[in-house]
């Protein structure tokens, strides 16, 4: 099946809006440039608004090996690298059961 990339990103303070305006395009370009990325959702925690949330659908693993990859992801992880406050904690990798869609 599908499998789901959850990660969450603490951001600097300072940096959110930029990061905001970032993320934006860079899910975009990953739903539109990749035949492999179904879904890319990006999530703001209510309480911390420092707190990012991504949610990543590739049709496989090795759809995702090629969004990491791709030359804008490399571009963006290295513009974006010095936003963030601690680590980006990966979730995990996860097997789509279902999807449904309005």
């Amino acid at each position: 099946g599908s499998q789901k990339r959850p990660i969450s990103r603490e951001i600097l303070d300072e940096s959110v809006t930029e990061f905001t305006r970032r993320i934006k395009r860079h899910a975009n370009n990953s739903v539109t440039r990749e035949p492999g990325c179904i879904s890319f959702e990006v999530s703001i925690d209510r309480d911390d608004p420092c707190r990012f949330i991504l949610y990543e659908v590739y049709v496989s693993e090795e759809d995702f090996e090629k969004h990491m990859a791709m030359p804008f992801m490399q571009k963006h992880m290295r513009e974006t690298a010095s936003m963030m406050d601690g680590e980006v904690k990966l979730i995990g990798f996860l097997d789509r059961l279902t999807a449904p869609a309005k």
